[in-house]
């Protein structure tokens, strides 16, 4: 065998994959019997009665004359009580010790006066203590969820400013015939015919609510990115049949949900193309990319843009990542406009992303209880706009902050410090203000009392309170 052959042979058995380890698969199946804080209450109420009866009949078939276990070494019977307790809570598991006083009484009591108190007495006080420790994993689950969701999601809407930023400071000049606006511009516009489009879904219909002005989308990604053709698909909720609502060219086919690219994104939620490793099949490759523009109730996606057509100069990384960006911001638009119809009722003149990032905040505090304040600083005379750049510049980097003028034309500042605990809340403010006194003095300011006030998000309620307190100034 020559070299070139066993190198052939080498790296085709690395290109393979690997097969999982048996134990690994174990590990994963166990892993189903955490504290589940996502399940239905009838599958619950099933598994709770499913895994109790499924240990009876086991230590029956193991002992019949005892399958309660009472006079053995260690009553095993009790794990399935405790394991429904430690999934679902104390009252699930509850259910399970009453199921056994239940079959004792009918079946294996010879005498109701030899009832075995302690027996069932241990049995329900650790379902009591597993199930309070199911109830609070289940709370900082949910909670780690959420600040995870946040976190993630603030880290991509970063990457995208980055990625603007970067585009914008490169020579435009040899694009103008080619492309006729900037990705700041497209995403401007794109977020100023969305707003005009008044097209917000109502609330309890997110999977069957429509799309806000697919067809805008579509226009602008072929202006910005040159695409051919190219569609907006949606399915209802639970249905496998997918929809175009727009679309861009006359020839454009069906959705094939089993091509390689589309099942990819149905599958990861993830913006894919065929420029990456995997998603390439040259027997097979109809559609170019796709990116998934909203998800339902159940966490599927069922809004999807195809790409279908486009030339092959477009497939450069820059343009790649314009359209990936684009994409992003209609879902990432599209998602919190099922949060911020009333946010925007009773403010609709305050900046748009001050009331998506208020309106995001607020539901992540009604889904698990995180705190997040709106801090509104101002000054007893004018603060300059020279004063408001820099110490806005000193703000926290997870905060977010906008500008504003009050109805007698001051400036104040608004910052929306995301799920901020008390006291740090309180080292904040004590910081801020040194800064902002150090500001003063060192840009020859008149000596002034300085301002702050806090205002807790929770709902569009607060940003009322917000907008009441800027007309006062």
């Amino acid at each position: 065998m020559s070299r070139i052959t066993r190198l052939r042979a080498r790296i085709t058995r690395r290109l393979q994959p690997q097969r999982a380890s048996p134990w690994l698969g174990l590990v994963r199946a166990l892993r189903i019997w955490r504290p589940n804080a996502q399940a239905d209450r009838l599958i619950a109420a099933l598994e709770s009665a499913a895994l109790p009866a499924l240990a009876l009949y086991l230590s029956w078939r193991i002992n019949p004359q005892d399958p309660l276990g009472l006079h053995a070494g260690f009553p095993w019977i009790w794990f399935g009580p405790w394991l429904a307790a430690v999934r679902y809570g104390a009252g699930y598991g509850l259910f399970g010790v009453a199921l056994y006083g239940g079959m004792w009484a009918r079946f294996f009591s010879p005498d109701l006066s030899t009832f075995p108190g302690e027996f069932f007495l241990g049995g329900a006080l650790v379902s009591l203590i597993l199930g309070e420790f199911g109830s609070a994993y289940k709370v900082q689950s949910v909670r780690h969820r959420e600040i995870q969701r946040d976190l993630t999601a603030r880290l991509e809407r970063t990457k995208r400013r980055l990625f603007v930023v970067k585009e914008s400071l490169a020579t435009l000049e040899q694009e103008l015939t080619d492309r006729p606006m900037t990705l700041r511009d497209a995403l401007l516009d794109l977020r100023r015919r969305l707003v005009q489009a008044h097209s917000t879904p109502a609330r309890g219909s997110r999977a069957a609510a429509a799309l806000p002005d697919p067809g805008t989308l579509l226009q602008l990604l072929s202006q910005a990115c040159r695409l051919i053709e190219a569609g907006i698909f949606v399915r209802r909720s639970g249905d496998a049949h997918w929809t175009p609502v727009a679309r861009l060219g006359k020839n454009l086919p069906k959705l094939d949900t089993m091509h390689p690219l589309i099942e990819h994104v149905l599958e990861t939620h993830e913006i894919a193309h065929i420029a990456q490793a995997g998603l390439a099949d040259p027997n097979y490759n109809q559609w170019v990319f796709a990116a998934p523009l909203r998800l339902d109730l159940y966490e599927e996606v069922d809004a999807l843009l195809a790409v279908h057509t486009m030339p092959f100069m477009a497939f450069d990384d820059i343009n790649l990542r314009r359209l990936q960006v684009l994409a992003a911001s209609y879902a990432d638009f599209t998602q919190l406009e099922l949060l911020v119809e009333d946010v925007r009722a009773v403010w609709p003149a305050s900046p748009i992303g001050m009331q998506h990032e208020w309106a995001h905040l607020a539901a992540l505090h009604k889904a698990s209880g995180l705190r997040s304040y709106c801090a509104l600083w101002m000054g007893q005379a004018r603060l300059s706009e020279i004063v408001l750049d820099e110490f806005s510049g000193l703000q926290p980097p997870e905060s977010s902050w906008w500008r504003l003028q009050t109805a007698k034309g001051h400036l104040v500042l608004a910052v929306l410090l995301p799920i901020i605990s008390g006291a740090s809340l309180t080292s904040y403010r004590r910081q801020m203000i040194d800064a902002l006194e150090q500001i003063l003095a060192r840009t020859d300011q008149p000596s002034q009392t300085l301002g702050v006030d806090f205002y807790p998000v929770r709902n569009a309620a607060d940003y009322a309170a917000l907008q009441q307190r800027m007309q006062l100034l």
